[in-house]
């Protein structure tokens, strides 16, 4: 069911060798996605490593237009 949450998190994987994106996620469903990238990681269908979550900046700025 999809989500009507606004994204408000960047979700990386920290590994060794570099840091992964992995996706955007709600504040809502933080802690849900986080335990099933931890469930992912021990089946190795991702990479182990820190799961980071990173605040999603909101840039705006005043409709730009061409003449």
């Amino acid at each position: 069911m999809p989500c009507n949450y606004p994204p408000s998190e960047v979700i990386s994987i920290i590994t060794e060798s570099g840091e992964y994106m992995v996706g955007v996620v709600c504040s809502e469903h933080k802690s849900i996605v986080s335990e099933r990238i931890e469930q992912r990681q021990e089946h190795g269908a991702i990479p182990n490593g820190k799961i980071k979550f990173q605040e999603i900046k909101m840039v705006t700025t005043n409709c730009m237009k061409t003449y």
